[in-house]
């Protein structure tokens, strides 16, 4: 489980690959459109990471988060994509 935090500061708690969750709260100061992003941080798994996934829908002062963990083939995936050469 990872957690991220809204605007409003309420904190999302994520639940296991492939469920979602969703929030929406009031946001102010950030601009119309669709955002995406990804948190990775280590973790005692096999993989040895654990990461979420972050959509942000804003409009007019809404922001609806939804956030997803990365499955097992993501992960490896991501660990393939980044590694230092």
């Amino acid at each position: 489980m990872m957690t991220y935090t809204a605007p409003d500061g309420h904190i999302i708690q994520s639940k296991p690959y492939p469920e979602e969750v969703i929030y929406t709260s009031v946001c102010e100061g950030v601009v119309d459109g669709r955002y995406f992003s990804v948190e990775t941080t280590g973790s005692s798994s096999i993989i040895g990471i654990q990461q979420i996934q972050i959509w942000r829908v804003v409009d007019n002062n809404s922001m609806e988060i939804k956030i997803r963990e990365s499955s097992e083939q993501e992960l490896i995936d991501y660990i393939n994509n980044n590694q230092l050469v």
